[in-house]
């Protein structure tokens, strides 16, 4: 047998984490999942990359435990 087989570094940029979410968000997540033909997986991934790109970090003092989320308008270009 004259072939090899050439293996290369794997790059995946995905990563496993666990989280706790309300059981009538999940149905929600679950139901549009079947609606659309998304996996779950990847409505939770797109909401996450919206939310974090709209999002803006706005401290209300040096106070950790006052710190807040302000919700604001993305751009458009």
């Amino acid at each position: 047998m004259d072939k090899k087989i050439i293996l290369r570094p794997k790059t995946d940029t995905t990563t496993t984490f666990t989280v706790r979410i309300k059981r009538d968000l999940l149905d929600k997540y679950d139901s549009l999942a079947e609606k659309s033909g998304y996996s779950r997986n990847e409505l939770v991934n797109m909401a996450m990359e919206t939310y974090i790109d709209q999002v803006q970090f706005l401290p209300n003092d040096s106070n950790p435990s006052s710190l807040k989320l302000k919700k604001v308008k993305k751009r458009e270009d």
